[in-house]
Protein backbone atom coordinates (compact mmCIF):
# COMPACT_ATOMS: atom_id res chain seq x y z
CA UNK A 1 0.00 0.00 0.00
CA UNK A 2 2.65 2.45 0.87
CA UNK A 3 4.06 1.68 -2.75
CA UNK A 4 0.84 2.81 -4.33
CA UNK A 5 1.15 5.94 -1.98
CA UNK A 6 4.41 6.75 -3.67
CA UNK A 7 3.59 5.85 -7.32
CA UNK A 8 0.47 7.85 -7.04
CA UNK A 9 2.08 11.21 -5.60
CA UNK A 10 5.26 10.84 -7.65
CA UNK A 11 3.03 10.77 -11.14
CA UNK A 12 4.77 8.15 -12.75
CA UNK A 13 4.68 3.82 -12.55
CA UNK A 14 7.81 2.68 -10.12
CA UNK A 15 8.34 -1.50 -9.19
CA UNK A 16 7.13 -2.08 -6.26
CA UNK A 17 10.83 -3.01 -5.52
CA UNK A 18 11.82 0.09 -6.31
CA UNK A 19 12.51 2.90 -3.54
CA UNK A 20 11.08 5.99 -3.57
CA UNK A 21 13.32 8.61 -4.08
CA UNK A 22 14.14 8.65 -7.66
CA UNK A 23 16.42 10.96 -9.73
CA UNK A 24 16.01 11.29 -12.95
CA UNK A 25 18.73 12.56 -15.85
CA UNK A 26 18.18 15.79 -17.01
CA UNK A 27 19.34 17.16 -20.73
CA UNK A 28 19.31 20.88 -19.87
CA UNK A 29 21.23 23.25 -18.17
CA UNK A 30 21.07 26.67 -16.80
CA UNK A 31 22.41 28.70 -19.53
CA UNK A 32 21.33 26.74 -22.56
CA UNK A 33 19.04 27.55 -25.01
CA UNK A 34 15.84 26.37 -24.73
CA UNK A 35 15.58 22.97 -27.15
CA UNK A 36 12.32 24.06 -28.62
CA UNK A 37 11.84 27.10 -31.50
CA UNK A 38 8.16 26.84 -31.49
CA UNK A 39 4.63 24.77 -31.08
CA UNK A 40 1.48 24.52 -31.70
CA UNK A 41 -1.16 24.58 -29.07
CA UNK A 42 -4.64 23.01 -29.21
CA UNK A 43 -5.99 25.70 -30.31
CA UNK A 44 -3.90 25.67 -33.42
CA UNK A 45 -2.00 28.81 -32.47
CA UNK A 46 1.68 28.67 -33.05
CA UNK A 47 3.47 29.78 -30.15
CA UNK A 48 6.93 30.85 -30.85
CA UNK A 49 9.57 30.36 -28.30
CA UNK A 50 11.89 32.12 -29.80
CA UNK A 51 11.45 35.23 -29.45
CA UNK A 52 13.26 37.65 -27.63
CA UNK A 53 12.81 40.26 -25.15
CA UNK A 54 9.84 37.87 -23.19
CA UNK A 55 10.71 35.84 -20.18
CA UNK A 56 8.96 32.08 -20.83
CA UNK A 57 7.21 29.65 -18.29
CA UNK A 58 7.27 26.43 -19.78
CA UNK A 59 5.49 23.29 -17.88
CA UNK A 60 5.49 19.86 -18.80
CA UNK A 61 2.81 17.93 -17.60
CA UNK A 62 0.08 15.58 -17.89
CA UNK A 63 -3.74 15.22 -17.61
CA UNK A 64 -3.42 12.38 -15.42
CA UNK A 65 -0.96 12.92 -12.44
CA UNK A 66 -2.11 14.49 -9.22
CA UNK A 67 0.81 17.19 -8.85
CA UNK A 68 0.47 17.89 -12.56
CA UNK A 69 -3.73 18.88 -11.97
CA UNK A 70 -2.67 20.64 -8.64
CA UNK A 71 0.02 23.25 -10.13
CA UNK A 72 -2.21 23.94 -13.19
CA UNK A 73 -5.05 24.69 -11.12
CA UNK A 74 -3.11 26.98 -8.45
CA UNK A 75 -1.34 28.83 -11.76
CA UNK A 76 -4.94 29.18 -13.49
CA UNK A 77 -5.43 31.13 -10.14
CA UNK A 78 -2.38 33.18 -9.88
CA UNK A 79 -1.30 36.67 -10.64
CA UNK A 80 1.31 34.86 -13.47
CA UNK A 81 -1.51 35.05 -15.97
CA UNK A 82 -1.56 38.89 -16.10
CA UNK A 83 2.10 39.61 -16.22
CA UNK A 84 2.66 40.42 -19.76
CA UNK A 85 6.27 40.06 -19.31
CA UNK A 86 5.65 36.46 -19.25
CA UNK A 87 4.65 33.81 -21.45
CA UNK A 88 3.76 30.47 -20.56
CA UNK A 89 3.25 27.68 -22.38
CA UNK A 90 2.01 23.76 -20.88
CA UNK A 91 2.86 21.09 -23.08
CA UNK A 92 1.00 17.49 -22.31
CA UNK A 93 3.16 14.65 -22.01
CA UNK A 94 2.52 11.62 -24.18
CA UNK A 95 -1.31 12.93 -24.74
CA UNK A 96 -3.84 13.77 -27.66
CA UNK A 97 -5.47 16.98 -28.42
CA UNK A 98 -8.50 15.83 -27.57
CA UNK A 99 -7.96 14.33 -24.41
CA UNK A 100 -6.70 18.19 -23.08
CA UNK A 101 -8.99 19.48 -24.77
CA UNK A 102 -12.11 18.01 -22.46
CA UNK A 103 -9.41 18.01 -19.65
CA UNK A 104 -9.02 22.26 -20.42
CA UNK A 105 -12.32 22.28 -20.86
CA UNK A 106 -13.45 20.43 -18.02
CA UNK A 107 -11.43 22.73 -15.48
CA UNK A 108 -11.51 26.33 -16.81
CA UNK A 109 -7.31 26.23 -17.33
CA UNK A 110 -6.13 29.21 -18.64
CA UNK A 111 -3.20 28.86 -19.96
CA UNK A 112 -2.07 27.84 -23.83
CA UNK A 113 -1.77 24.09 -23.68
CA UNK A 114 0.46 22.09 -26.06
CA UNK A 115 0.49 18.53 -26.85
CA UNK A 116 3.75 16.41 -26.93
CA UNK A 117 1.91 12.98 -28.25
CA UNK A 118 5.28 11.17 -28.57
CA UNK A 119 7.46 12.33 -25.86
CA UNK A 120 9.82 14.03 -28.55
CA UNK A 121 9.57 16.97 -26.92
CA UNK A 122 9.74 15.84 -23.44
CA UNK A 123 12.75 13.86 -23.85
CA UNK A 124 15.14 17.03 -24.53
CA UNK A 125 14.53 18.02 -20.96
CA UNK A 126 14.61 14.82 -18.78
CA UNK A 127 14.39 11.12 -18.43
CA UNK A 128 11.44 11.17 -16.28
CA UNK A 129 9.10 12.93 -13.43
CA UNK A 130 6.48 15.73 -13.89
CA UNK A 131 5.17 18.45 -13.63
CA UNK A 132 8.61 20.34 -14.45
CA UNK A 133 8.59 24.05 -14.40
CA UNK A 134 11.33 25.71 -16.60
CA UNK A 135 11.85 29.14 -16.76
CA UNK A 136 13.54 31.29 -19.25
CA UNK A 137 14.90 34.61 -19.70
CA UNK A 138 14.40 37.36 -22.13
CA UNK A 139 17.54 35.96 -24.14
CA UNK A 140 15.81 32.51 -24.71
CA UNK A 141 18.25 30.72 -22.21
CA UNK A 142 17.06 28.47 -19.23
CA UNK A 143 17.22 29.98 -16.31
CA UNK A 144 15.93 26.77 -14.25
CA UNK A 145 14.25 23.81 -14.55
CA UNK A 146 12.48 22.21 -11.67
CA UNK A 147 9.99 19.07 -10.95
CA UNK A 148 7.51 20.65 -9.19
CA UNK A 149 5.82 17.89 -7.53
CA UNK A 150 4.56 18.74 -3.31
CA UNK A 151 2.93 21.41 -2.00
CA UNK A 152 4.49 25.29 -2.69
CA UNK A 153 4.67 24.13 -6.53
CA UNK A 154 4.52 27.97 -7.97
CA UNK A 155 7.44 28.77 -5.24
CA UNK A 156 9.85 26.69 -7.52
CA UNK A 157 9.78 29.12 -10.52
CA UNK A 158 12.82 30.68 -10.35
CA UNK A 159 14.01 33.80 -12.43
CA UNK A 160 17.45 34.47 -11.52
Amino acid sequence: MVSLVVTLSACQALPLNQPPTVVHDEYVNTGDLLPIASITTIDGEVFDLQQLGKRKLVILFTTWCHDSNNLLNVLNNSALLDNDDIEIIAIAREEDTETVTAWRDKRGIKVALAVDNDRSIYKRFASGGIPRLITVGENNKIIKMNLAEGQQQLDKIVWQ
